[in-house]
């Protein structure tokens, strides 16, 4: 079995969740198959750590709760399981949360308890009193609030946690955390144990931290009050690597290791002042040719097989080591879209990604868009991305798992993720990842497909 099973709501996010347990020593693989969940079941004899995608995050609460449970139970059993939040609590947090806790519940006779530590403290997000903050600041006073889909209304991680569930919860504060120790774990021993109140056990506790310290403090408490417990990880990552490290989990990684070529293929669908800022830098600092999408006359919907003609003309024609095809690079590309132009332009990139991999070849693909990221696996037939290394804080260097495209490197990242040099980053992360992949080759063609259907789709596009 897996030492370690993460259900996420994103790519993106997943991919970042299994990053930080590929550099703790364990071989790690994303997942994303819709319904496919036998795939979870074949991948657990592989890998150390398994991390699915739901594509959740959108949906509504009761089916987030629905794809979340049913994935527990395809990848049980484990020795930690984690329900993968965003940094920014966006989505269903409290219903998944509740899923995974409730499932797993179901599956054990053990304690179950869930730590939620929402910290990412190299990617700047904290948690000082119940509260999530991002750079200092919180949730609702940023450009999230702002958010088309998931407007923030609250920094409360309690609130994000109950929104649409039953789960009680119970924190841990700043100060009982620095003070560490006994004091600590004397904390902990009375909100489970209800010494200090009349209510009963908490389904949930929140731990507030600001440094990856803070986190590994709390899993080590948490692990010497409960030690026979099971302890659910709700948090963006780094809580879910404090637990993995303080109960010992190791795996052994396996890594490729012969060459291939540019060029690379860079697909962006974000919006973001941040995108936009690190998609400027990187035309200026690389060799990039830029190809803009061709809108369908009197619309702003793609015309796919106009655009991947643009795209497979610069490939062929070698006109730079990069080709980016960008949907906005400047405030003037953006536009006020319906939810349903909105939700095609995600989908729309993934087919243009599909027919351009089709025609020409490529060393690498850089994604960067948790929907763009979704819509790309789906439209190369890859069921997940095997985990090598973390480029930056939320950004995963690996390989595609499943489809024809199985092998081919590739590194994503989320549209608010890293600073103005972020993409650069990236994108020499993706080639010295496709100097050290043999891809194309019979053996990432086969021996990196979860299973014989090479072809066949996880998840059927709307």
């Amino acid at each position: 079995m897996a030492d370690v099973l993460i259900v996420g709501d994103d790519l993106t996010g997943s991919n970042g969740a299994a990053n930080g347990l590929v550099r703790r020593g364990m071989r790690a693989v994303t997942l994303r198959v819709g319904e496919a969940h036998e795939q979870i079941t074949a991948q657990r004899e592989h890998y150390d750590a398994v991390v699915v995608t739901t594509d959740s995050r959108h949906v509504p609460a009761a089916e987030a709760a629905r794809r979340t449970a049913a994935t527990v139970r395809a990848g049980w059993p484990a020795s930690l399981v984690s329900s993968r939040c965003d940094s920014t609590l966006r989505g269903n947090v409290g219903a998944q949360a509740q899923a995974v806790i409730d499932t797993v519940r179901s599956l054990t006779d053990r304690e179950v308890i869930g730590l939620c530590m929402p910290a990412f403290p190299t990617a700047d997000r904290q948690t000082v009193g119940g509260l999530q903050l991002m750079g200092g600041v919180r949730l609702e006073h940023t450009e999230l609030a702002h958010d088309v889909r998931t407007p923030m209304t609250t920094s409360s991680v309690a609130a994000a946690l109950t929104r649409d569930s039953s789960l009680t919860c119970a924190e841990m504060d700043l100060e009982t955390v620095t003070a560490g120790g006994a004091a600590l774990e004397q904390r902990i021993a009375q909100l489970l144990d209800g010494t200090d109140s009349s209510a009963p056990a908490p389904d949930v506790l929140i731990g507030d931290a600001f440094t990856e310290s803070h986190l590994d403090e709390i899993a080590r408490a948490a692990l010497a009050v409960r030690p026979h417990a099971l302890w659910v990880g709700i948090d963006p990552g780094p809580g879910t690597w404090a637990l993995a490290t303080q109960m010992g989990l190791t795996g052994s990684t396996g890594r490729p290791g012969t060459p291939a070529a540019p060029p690379l293929l860079a697909v962006s669908g974000s919006a973001t002042e941040l995108t936009r800022t690190q998609l400027a830098h990187l035309t200026s600092a690389r060799d990039v040719s830029v190809v803009r999408p061709v809108f369908l006359p009197g619309t702003r919907r793609i015309d796919i097989a106009a655009t991947s003609r643009d795209v497979i003309r610069d490939l062929d024609s070698a006109a730079a080591p990069i080709v980016l095809l960008a949907t906005v690079l400047e405030v003037a590309d953006i536009f006020d879209l319906t939810e349903a132009e909105a939700d095609a332009i995600p989908a729309a990139l993934g087919a243009v990604t599909a027919a351009v991999l089709a025609e020409a070849t490529v060393g690498g693909l850089y994604t960067t868009g948790g929907d763009v990221t979704a819509e790309v696996l789906d439209g190369l037939g890859g069921v997940g991305i095997e985990v090598l290394d973390e480029v930056v804080p939320l950004a995963a260097g690996g390989t595609l798992v499943g489809g024809p495209r199985a092998g081919l490197p590739i590194v994503t990242k989320g549209g608010l993720v890293g600073d103005t040099g972020t993409a650069v980053v990236c994108l020499d992360a993706l080639a010295d990842l496709a100097t050290a992949t043999e891809y194309p080759s019979s053996t990432a063609q086969t021996e990196r497909t979860p299973q014989t259907e090479h072809t066949a789709r996880a998840k059927d596009l709307p």
